[in-house]
């Protein structure tokens, strides 16, 4: 009786997993979100930035834009990027945001208080 469940239940993870279609990059919508960053940086305080992924891993660092745009960004940025997998692991860029001059601006936050002691 247990083998036939464990049966049962790994034919229905298989199919589950046939039909299940994993979108992976799209290169050229990739690239034209990231050139569309620096349409979204304009700002008048601090508080108007907010930090978006570069791209489609955290390995691709961060970018201070003003944040009515950062739900509009994600959403183009997570069509674009798809559910492909990054080859990096841990590899965390966390930036402070500002607004400089009347644009977003990013800088590197100090990250050695997470350091491995």
């Amino acid at each position: 009786m247990k083998k036939v469940i464990v049966l049962g239940l790994l034919g229905i993870w298989a199919m589950g997993c046939a039909s299940y279609k994993v979108q992976m990059q799209n290169p050229e919508k990739v690239a034209q979100y990231q050139q569309s960053l620096d349409k979204y940086k304009a700002c008048k305080t601090d508080a108007d930035c907010v930090p978006v992924a570069k791209g489609c891993c955290p390995c691709d660092g961060q970018e201070a834009v003003h944040k009515k745009y950062a739900d509009k960004l994600n959403k183009t940025r997570l069509n674009a990027c798809g559910v492909g997998p990054c080859t990096l692991q841990m590899c965390y860029t966390d930036i402070d945001v500002a607004c400089v001059d009347k644009v977003c601006t990013g800088t590197p936050k100090d990250m050695s208080y997470y350091s491995v002691r």
